[in-house]
């Protein structure tokens, strides 16, 4: 699939989806504590559609940004349904959802997050943690849930 261009110049930088988010002060926190890696230059433009209330949205969108850069263009799903509709996964609507695409907006890789490794976590703590344990449980884990996001876009990105 192929991307109009203007499509995702009409998406927030990071920094104007900081500027709208009530969850500033914690996606700065994660921003200063990503990995620095860039992402692979045969990407030249990731379409990100994420939710501010997200959990998961909360450590990805930090990750990218400092991966991405100007690269890289935020939109809310609920406010996008024809980018909702055309990322869809089967019946689901997955935030995040990050589509990887060359300098010719065509699609490389599309990631759903959060990361297996986060799934895994949530899968096995929902049955001893709940509410805002969970979540200060989750959100511990940063470090761990960052590094494999990373891990999955490189395998995404550089099959072997």
């Amino acid at each position: 699939m192929v991307l109009d261009p203007s499509v995702w110049a009409s998406g927030l930088t990071f920094s104007g989806f900081l500027a709208l988010s009530r969850k500033r002060a914690l996606l700065e926190e994660f921003y200063a504590r990503s990995p620095g890696t860039p992402l692979p230059e045969g990407v030249a433009f990731v379409l990100a559609l994420v939710e501010d209330w997200c959990p998961d949205c909360q450590q990805a969108i930090p990750v990218l940004a400092k991966a991405a850069g100007e690269r890289a263009r935020f939109f809310l799903r609920d406010q996008n349904p024809h980018l909702r509709e055309a990322y869809r996964l089967g019946e689901k609507r997955i935030v995040p959802t990050f589509v990887f695409l060359d300098g010719g907006f065509r699609e490389l890789a599309r990631w759903y997050g959060p990361p297996q490794a986060a799934r895994a976590f949530l899968q096995e703590a929902r049955g001893r943690l709940a509410g805002r344990a969970l979540l200060e449980a989750y959100h511990a884990r940063f470090p761990q849930w960052a590094e494999a996001m990373r891990e999955e876009w490189a395998r995404l990105l550089n099959p072997p």
